[in-house]
């Protein structure tokens, strides 16, 4: 029962009850129905918060997926990278070891400039926008670094390929193995010629041993030369290396001279004849010679570099005996 206000009124000395305008009374009510919806508003928005709807629910659980699979995004992105500074560090240190001049950084580091897809993108209004477009460009980035790693490595590859086939032809290593060595002569230049008895030029160096030793190509090449001559060499064989170098085996036996005819292809190591004293020689010993661009070079400093330490050690050792040449 809504209690009734009174008032005193002066005039009739008497209460009578108070009249509240309609106005007040509207002004009242909406307040009270604003405070209501306040409430409810409260009511439902607390509800909903901690009872989401089932639509609610199914975004919740794919935006947490979505964040796990960012994550796992950005991991793979970090491994990628950091396999490509690995390949990126072999790159330097093999350019380094054959001589090839390094890549700019700027190459390296593949700076990739507007991409259309990337515009467009951005023109979509995308959700999550931001990581989309960022992790895009990441992996853009990494692709144009694998391409220019790829293409870096294959230029390494055709040039120690090529480098390989160039040391491959080089007279490199000792014509006469250090086993069969009885004796060395170092002396390269003018020498007393035990033959003729008189001061001559010696271009080349002696290795002495026993006769039928073997005597190996020192380098790839073709077989230029195999036959006997006239000029003092005796039974002479010439290899053509290739790339201006050529080598000569001199003084060859008598009996089985040649393992080789011309026009043969030869590989490093391989037996191309054997060791006598034909021609203008004092002795059973190997004349062996190297040219560069038809120049005579000394041979010592091409195949010492390659001999084991036991070998090395054997030259040196006959070198310090200091035997004349044979021829």
């Amino acid at each position: 029962m809504t209690k009734i206000k009174y008032y005193y009124n002066e005039e009739s000395c008497s209460y009578e009850p108070v009249k509240i305008p309609l106005k007040i009374k509207l002004f009242r009510i909406t307040g009270y129905l604003f405070l209501a919806g306040i409430i409810a508003s409260s009511s439902l928005f607390g509800y909903y918060k901690s009872n989401p709807t089932p639509k609610e629910d199914m975004l919740i659980s794919n935006r947490e997926k979505l964040n796990i699979q960012w994550g796992i995004l950005k991991q793979e992105i970090m491994l990628i990278n950091e396999n490509i500074a690995d390949l990126q560090l072999d790159d330097h240190e093999l350019r380094e070891i054959l001589e090839l001049s390094d890549l700019p950084a700027e190459i390296r580091d593949a700076g990739i400039g507007g991409d259309n897809q990337i515009t467009n993108l951005k023109s979509q209004n995308l959700k999550f926008e931001e990581q989309i477009v960022n992790s895009y460009q990441k992996i853009s980035k990494l692709k144009a670094q694998l391409k220019i790693e790829g293409l870096s490595l294959d230029t390494i590859a055709k040039y120690a390929a090529a480098r390989d086939k160039f040391w491959a032809h080089i007279p490199a290593i000792q014509p006469v193995d250090h086993k069969d060595l009885r004796r060395f002569s170092p002396i390269y230049g003018m020498r007393l010629n035990p033959v003729l008895g008189k001061w001559m030029l010696h271009r080349g160096l002696d290795f002495m041993g026993e006769r039928g030793v073997p005597i190996y190509a020192t380098g790839d090449g073709v077989i230029q030369l195999a036959q006997m001559t006239y000029g003092g060499f005796g039974n002479l064989i010439i290899i053509d290396h290739g790339y201006g170098y050529q080598s000569r085996y001199a003084h060859l036996s008598r009996i089985q001279a040649f393992n080789v005819k011309k026009g043969d292809i030869v590989k490093r190591g391989q037996v191309i004849g054997y060791m006598g004293s034909t021609g203008r020689s004092a002795g059973i010993h190997l004349h062996y010679e190297v040219l560069k661009d038809k120049a005579h070079v000394n041979p010592i400093g091409f195949f010492q570099l390659e001999l084991e330490t036991e070998a090395y050690h054997k030259l040196l050792l006959l070198a310090k005996e200091n035997t004349a040449p044979l021829d």
